[in-house]
């Protein structure tokens, strides 16, 4: 399974690097250290991501099954777990799969958690 979208960190400054490189990190929305970008996953968008390689951390978002619980806003997480608001839920699980198999789970998750998360994204999707 291929993710549609990544989420870009810059981890590295900007300052000292090439002209080029700061404005190709400023059109893909790379202008503050360590604030996620969502970038499509393209051969386009790849290759402009390759150029950056040593300034950036690339990881698939993964789209979860249901809404943060303690925001009444879409919310992106710092480990690339995108959390939409209730009412675009379902629309956007839709739109962009199930992204379950790309979840980065810390090592120290008990596999009861990984279980309860796995078996709510297989409810949405059977629907």
């Amino acid at each position: 399974m291929t993710n549609k979208l990544w989420c870009v960190k810059l981890i590295k400054p900007l300052k000292g690097n090439r002209l080029p490189i700061q404005e190709l990190c400023t059109e893909l929305g790379l202008t503050v250290q360590y604030k996620p970008a969502i970038v499509p996953n393209t051969s386009h968008f790849n290759s402009q991501l390759h150029k950056l390689k040593n300034l950036i951390h690339v990881q698939p978002l993964v789209i979860a099954p249901n809404p943060y619980p303690y925001a009444d806003h879409p919310f992106l997480a710092p480990n690339g777990v995108f959390y939409p608001s209730a009412d675009k839920l379902e629309t956007i699980n839709k739109k962009y799969g199930d992204t379950s198999g790309v979840i980065d789970f810390p090592g120290t998750t008990h596999p009861t958690v990984k279980r309860d998360i796995l078996e709510k994204y297989q409810t949405l999707f059977e629907k």
